[in-house]
């Protein structure tokens, strides 16, 4: 991935949340960068959350995966254990 400046971050989450989202946009023909600035990797640890990016181009295009996985994240999120 070239030109960075024109990255934009679409989603904020847990790996494999992130890493299903990532597969998702590569097979619509959308280039996808996970970042993790949190410097865990050099201690071996594993970020709580990554963040990706896809290119500010194919926003549009990508938007409605975007929002199906965050609609996704939100339930999972506000699920009382037991459920």
């Amino acid at each position: 991935m070239e030109k960075e400046e024109n990255l934009i971050k679409v989603f904020t989450g847990p790996e494999p949340t992130a890493m299903l989202l990532m597969k998702r946009l590569e097979e619509t023909g959308i280039e996808s960068l996970i970042k993790n600035d949190s410097g865990l990797g050099y201690l071996g640890a594993v970020p709580a959350v990554i963040d990706l990016y896809i290119f500010e181009e194919d926003l549009e295009k990508a938007r409605p995966l975007i929002e199906e996985m965050n609609e996704v994240q939100e339930e999972e999120g506000t699920e009382e254990p037991g459920e």
